[in-house]
C-alpha cells in the first residue's frame, strides 16, 4: 500500500494485506448503508484469499482449511453506497491449531474492525488439526506472534 494510500483512507497502524472495495448497491440497506454483513463478507474475502490461499493452504477435499470459532466486530461509522473503502487484515497470533486475524476497514480512518479466532481442521472429517508449517511460518514472517506455547 502507498502512503497516499495510507493518508486518503486515514489508515493507520501496519497492515500487511489490503485490498480497496467499492460498496455495491446489494450490499446496501435501503438507505444506502453498507449492511452490517457486507463487513463481515468483506473480511471473508481477505481471510480464503490472501489470508490463507497465497499463503498455500486450500480447500479441497481431505486438505487443512480454517474454520471461524469467534468473531468479534465494532461497527464504528456507514459506508455508503458506492463510496470506496479499503480492508485490511494482519496476522494477529498463531497458535497451534488456530490462529488470529484482525482486519479493519477505511474511509476517512476506520470505519469498522474485526478480529477473528479460526480453527484448522481437516475438510473431509472436521477434525481439528496443526497449522500447516508454511501457512504457520507466511503469517510469523507477516508478524504473528507465536503462541504456541
Amino acid at each position: 500500500m502507498t502512503p497516499e494510500e495510507r493518508a486518503a483512507f486515514g489508515i493507520e497502524g501496519d497492515w500487511p494485506v489490503w485490498r480497496r472495495h467499492r460498496v455495491r448497491w446489494s450490499e446496501c440497506d435501503a438507505l444506502g448503508h453498507a449492511n452490517n454483513t457486507a463487513y463481515l463478507t468483506l473480511c471473508e474475502d481477505l481471510r480464503v484469499g490472501p489470508g490463507w490461499t497465497a499463503l498455500g493452504g486450500s480447500f479441497a477435499p481431505g486438505g487443512v482449511s480454517p474454520v471461524v470459532a469467534q468473531i468479534e466486530a465494532r461497527y464504528r461509522r456507514a459506508l455508503l453506497f458506492e463510496e470506496e473503502a479499503m480492508v485490511t487484515l494482519r496476522f494477529a497470533a498463531v497458535k497451534r491449531t488456530s490462529f488470529v486475524h484482525d482486519y479493519a476497514v477505511w474511509k476517512d480512518g476506520l470505519c469498522f474492525s474485526c478480529r477473528t479466532v479460526l480453527v484448522a481442521v481437516r475438510q473431509d472429517t472436521g477434525e481439528r488439526v496443526p497449522v500447516p508449517p508454511p501457512i504457520r511460518a507466511a503469517m510469523l514472517a507477516a508478524g504473528a506472534q507465536d503462541e504456541a506455547g
